[in-house]
């Protein structure tokens, strides 16, 4: 489908193709391009869209009005933040109250048309955005309650910007006043809470508010969550704002000085007449009129059109990490070429982050109550104490996740999965972590089993593991098939999984070799170093002498989901292979305490005593992969879940194949790599 429009902005507005389901956009089309466009596009009832209106009906073309859906991002539109959201019209505009628009056509439309499932998705949506406070803009925080008189009712003006054209086309009284007097007349007795619009309030533009002289009201003059100051409110009064509905579907009273578009359906005070709408509808109908047949999503860390849910779930996760990262961050252990890295798991649009080194540095730079310590790994500066009574908050230890990169971190490649651990980390035995206690308490619903049993399906099949950086090929030297065959991994030595999870004698690559042959003499043992250990990026190298005293093969450069094809079993210290090893349902022996032993899944050597609850693997599965680490999308700048990041992993490691890039780098680009980091990482401090 060809699609064309005249104004250049909506011709670059992203995802523009997918929304509408178009194989190419065409800006400004001219008379011979005419019969082979098959539709015409403007944003919604601006004077600009005269001439696409006009060129259409000259070309006998259909013509569709366009606009930001009901759920469209964190920032207010003016911010650059695209929307998730749009809304195709060939008829009207939902907002235009003047004329029919689809919306009000599906809404006038037989009760056929509202199914029980349909119905039953509206009620599955409507619960998501309640429960997690979902509404047109989400970067809000939440509204502090403590702030009204505990005594009274309440009862909300909304303010709206004085050039919208909801209130130009919705016939809506354009004077606060009106609205103010109407709300302190009919709830004599009431609070009076008053609304600021949020592009008023980031100066965007000007509300009806700027009219007001004087009103004995409470002003809300931060931005809030939409949802959360419903909440709090008995009574609702607005113009044409979208918080009406929201305030409908929290079971509010609504009053309507204008004709919005979920007003005439039974469901409002309306001030004002629409003949036009004669169905008495219920918020469920509305909802999905409006939210699930008018409007169409696209997921933007995917690019690709989705369902209502999955843009609810977006939302709800970019919510939750913007109220998570609201504090400001003073990280430590951070070197300079991987800030760059790091700094976006760790940043909301209110806060600012600081990398120190030091204690003292960080009380210069002003750390306060409130303020956030973030460590990388297990280096702890000396005074942390200190630091940690001025913030009143426990510290986040930072670490990569469990699906990473294409490409080796020692690399300098971006991680696509962090964690952040308030009570310890994952590699650290000897205290409980986010993840230990997640594993330990967590109530793991269907729901939660069966993603995780997709992603596990998915891991293997795709062949990903945590870097993905080397080739698959099968083995030079094939298994023998009448010998049972363990794979030992190697480890970087100084690495923190080994020196906190592993106890001598076993503490070393080649100990661990010694330790398996001596208990399984007649087994066949295949040795895979580290990628770390074999780019010389870091410590752990055994020469091929040594090892072949104690195993029959050693295997590089060839991928691990590769050394696990055909194995009987797995022998690790604190490997992340042994928990790719269980997700193949393969023995796992484990000579250290890594995370996902003591659980019931491996054969442990040693002894984790508080670690009593038996797992299954998709529960394990569930709680390392779904809810302990963030997952990061660097092509859309926004935070994404596990299953994501898994197909972002195997196309860019195809990609990489496909080019013949390698995924493997030399000396000289390291250092050029390294240098490149530091440099952006000095551009972008703040």
């Amino acid at each position: 489908m060809r699609v064309a429009t005249f104004s250049k902005r909506l011709a670059q507005l992203p995802h523009l193709r997918e929304f509408l389901g178009a194989d190419e956009i065409i800006h400004a089309p001219t008379a011979s391009q005419a019969p082979s466009i098959d539709l015409i596009v403007g944003w919604g009832c601006q004077p600009n869209t005269r001439r696409a209106i006009g060129f259409a009906r000259r070309h006998s073309l259909r013509y569709s009005a366009l606009e930001d859906g009901f759920l469209r991002s964190m920032k207010p539109g003016r911010s650059g933040e695209p929307s998730l959201s749009l809304v195709s019209d060939p008829i009207g505009m939902y907002y235009d109250a003047s004329r029919p628009s689809y919306l009000e056509e599906l809404l006038n439309s037989d009760d056929q048309l509202f199914s029980e499932e349909l119905i039953e998705q509206a009620r599955e949506a409507i619960d998501f955005i309640i429960r997690h406070r979902i509404s047109k803009y989400n970067g809000a925080p939440d509204f502090s309650s403590e702030q009204l008189d505990p005594n009274r009712r309440h009862v909300l003006i909304v303010d709206q910007v004085a050039d919208d054209n909801a209130l130009t086309f919705g016939h809506a009284e354009t004077r606060l006043e009106t609205l103010i007097e109407a709300a302190a007349r009919e709830n004599p007795d009431a609070q009076l809470i008053l609304k600021l619009h949020p592009e008023t309030i980031q100066g965007f533009r000007k509300g009806l508010s700027a009219r007001l002289r004087s009103h004995d009201l409470h002003l809300i003059r931060d931005d809030c969550n939409p949802i959360s100051l419903l909440e709090s409110m008995d009574k609702v009064y607005v113009a044409t704002s979208q918080l009406g509905f929201e305030a409908l579907l929290l079971g509010k009273e609504v009053v309507c000085f204008g004709i919005p578009f979920y007003a005439g359906w039974g469901l409002t005070d309306d001030r004002l007449p629409c003949p036009r709408r004669t169905a008495r509808r219920t918020v469920e109908q509305v909802f999905a009129a409006a939210y699930i047949l008018y409007t169409r999503y696209v997921n933007p860390a995917t690019g690709k059109p989705c369902q209502i849910m999955d843009a609810l779930r977006h939302l709800a996760l970019q919510a939750r990490m913007e109220n998570l990262n609201r504090a400001n961050v003073f990280c430590f252990g951070v070197r300079h070429w991987t800030r760059v890295n790091v700094k976006p798991f760790m940043q909301s649009s209110s806060n600012r982050i600081h990398f120190v080194k030091t204690v003292s540095e960080a009380r210069k730079a002003g750390i306060r109550k409130g303020d956030q310590v973030v460590i990388w790994g297990t280096r702890k500066p000396q005074g942390l104490d200190e630091l940690l009574h001025i913030t009143q908050q426990p510290p986040l230890s930072m670490e990569d996740g469990f699906l990473r990169s294409v490409g080796l971190g020692s690399d300098f490649v971006r991680p696509s999965s962090l964690v952040l651990d308030p009570h310890g980390i994952y590699f650290d035995p000897s205290k409980p972590s986010l993840l230990e206690n997640l594993l330990t308490a967590t109530r793991f619903s269907p729901e939660l089993i069966r993603q995780a049993q997709r992603i596990r399906k998915k891991i293997i099949h795709l062949r990903l593991s945590k870097y993905n950086s080397e080739p698959h090929k099968t083995l030079e030297t094939p298994l023998p098939i009448d010998n049972r065959t363990i794979l030992v991994p190697g480890q970087v030595e100084d690495d923190a999984s080994v020196r906190l999870g592993c106890e001598a004698p076993v503490n070393t690559n080649l100990a661990l070799l010694r330790a398996v042959r001596d208990a399984n003499p007649d087994a066949y043992i295949f040795y895979k170093p580290h990628p770390d250990v074999e780019s010389g990026n870091r410590k752990g190298k055994v020469a091929l002498a040594d090892a072949l005293q104690y195993c029959d093969q050693v295997v590089t450069h060839i991928s691990v989901t590769d050394c696990l094809d055909g194995v009987d079993e797995v022998h690790t210290m604190t490997s992340l292979v042994g928990f790719e090893a269980l997700m193949r349902d393969l023995p796992v022996t484990v000579w250290g305490r890594p995370f996902y032993a003591g659980w019931g899944l491996t054969t442990d050597k040693l002894e984790i005593p508080r670690r009593n609850r038996q797992l299954s693997v998709d529960e394990l599965v569930a709680g390392a992969l779904l809810l302990y680490p963030r997952y990061y999308d660097w092509e859309s700048g926004t935070f994404t879940d596990c299953e994501t990041i898994i197909d972002k992993l195997s196309a860019q490691r195809d990609q990489a194949n496909r080019s013949g890039s390698a995924m493997r780098i030399g000396y000289l680009e390291r250092r050029m790599r390294k240098l490149g980091k530091i440099v952006r990482g000095l551009a972008n401090a703040r």
